[in-house]
């Protein structure tokens, strides 16, 4: 969201309009709306100090007056059925927006004297705010709108300030981004954060189990080479972005992608037990986990793949995490079937000649 600060609800209500008309060009933004829409009628009394002084009638007599007048005040009860129900005296409520009517009230003053309230104050019914937004203890008008999807986030908001900038403000105003670019920033660099630990405690896991580091890196290289597949889905469509829906769909795919290269590799050791052939173990365990590999990726992806196109009803909050993992679970059907095998080969005939 986009911020104005100032002293006027009034002057911050217009500049909150024009605000909004700005930005309805920018393409990407929908939903415009800013914090002074809502409007409500408030009864607005002006006191004439010196005629109220002549009368010797102050704000608290004025005020009873309204209160009796608008809300009412219990001057009795009755009794029916058992049960006690209040009478109360005021005004129709009808007449309570009538302001000729209210300038009628009589205020008793002095004595059983009374004047008219219209003769001591002025009565006018003005728009206000049905809230006042604050920033800082500091009156703001809060302009925010909703991304359109797959749009570049930080592209729009760069428009949307460029546009703001000839934004005509009176003195003593000022426009600010809400740290909306430092919010989305941290999303992405949270979301890298929480890739990297997934990454680690899956190869610490695997450390601890193997009791040893060469089979569990041969398994987590398949992780960067199935990014591929993400970065090839990103590039043919450009309108997805770095959300986070796409890196905890990263983070599912992690651990989709490290499963099925367990599967090959720990195959790939019992079949190392019964022959010293290493390509043969190799070539009769990749036969033996194709299938169950074929089954898993492919279950999944199409799984997915409706989601992925965006079908259904608020199916877009979830496309960019249907849509890693559909790409990069593809990709990764070559890898865990040609990378791991070959990778395998290669790292223990060097362990085995060292």
């Amino acid at each position: 969201s986009i911020h104005i600060r100032g002293e006027d609800l009034e002057k911050l209500r217009e500049l909150g309009e024009e605000a909004v008309r700005l930005l309805e060009d920018i393409a990407g933004l929908s939903n415009l709306t800013h914090s002074y829409e809502e409007i409500k009628q408030e009864l607005n009394v002006k006191i004439d100090r010196q005629r109220a002084a002549q009368f010797n009638v102050d704000a608290s007599d004025i005020g009873k007056a309204l209160k009796i007048a608008l809300d009412g005040e219990i001057i009795s009860t009755y009794i029916e059925g058992g049960k006690d129900f209040d009478i109360r005296l005021r005004l129709p409520l009808s007449e309570t927006w009538n302001p000729n009517v209210l300038e009628n009230l009589l205020i008793d003053y002095r004595n059983g004297q009374v004047v008219r309230l219209g003769d001591i104050a002025s009565i006018s019914y003005k728009p206000s705010a049905s809230r006042i937004v604050r920033s800082q203890q500091q009156r703001i008008v809060e302009i925010s709108a909703s991304y359109d999807e797959g749009v570049d986030r930080s592209q729009v908001l760069s428009a949307a300030m460029d546009k703001l900038a000839g934004l005509k403000l009176p003195q003593g105003y000022v426009l600010y981004d809400n740290d909306s670019n430092q919010t989305l920033e941290e999303s992405q660099h949270d979301g890298l954060i929480v890739l990297f630990l997934a990454i680690f405690l899956v190869f610490v896991v695997m450390a601890v189990q193997y009791e040893s580091l060469l089979n569990p890196l041969i398994i987590m290289l398949s992780i960067p080479f199935s990014a591929i597949g993400i970065a090839l889905g990103l590039l043919l469509n450009p309108d997805m972005t770095l959300s986070m829906p796409v890196w905890l769909g990263f983070i599912m795919l992690t651990g989709i992608v490290v499963n099925n290269a367990i599967v090959l590799v720990e195959q790939i050791e019992i079949e190392r037990e019964k022959t010293a052939d290493l390509s043969q173990a190799i070539r009769k365990a990749a036969g033996l986990r194709l299938r169950p590999i074929l089954m898993t990726t492919l279950t999944t992806v199409f799984g997915m793949l409706p989601l992925a196109i965006g079908l259904g009803e608020g199916a877009e909050m979830l496309q960019p995490l249907a849509f890693v993992i559909v790409w990069g679970l593809s990709f990764s059907l070559l890898v865990s079937l040609i990378l791991v095998p070959s990778l395998y080969a290669l790292l223990h005939r060097r362990q085995a000649a060292a």
